[in-house]
């Protein structure tokens, strides 16, 4: 997907190469490059931050309550062992 990005970059800022005045061409560039990038990237941070909450809720191991009790304590083998 950078690819794409970079490549909409490219062509934004060629096309705003052929704009009159500087100004008509840097505005033409972050209205029709830059801003839907940061949209874009905007949208994709927060989708991942959905993620990796999501994950990190699911991989919480919770209490030891909640584990519920029995003999194995998943510590030292090595104790258990002898």
């Amino acid at each position: 997907m950078h690819i794409v990005v970079m490549a909409w970059l490219f062509v934004v800022g060629t096309m705003s190469l052929t704009f009159g005045g500087v100004l008509a061409g840097a505005s033409f560039f972050a209205l029709a490059g830059v801003a839907p990038v940061a949209f874009y990237a905007w949208v994709k941070l927060v989708r991942l931050r959905e993620i990796r909450a999501r994950d990190a809720a699911r991989t919480d191991p919770g209490s030891v309550a909640e584990e519920g009790v029995d003999d194995r304590d998943h510590a030292d083998p090595g104790r258990d062992q002898r």
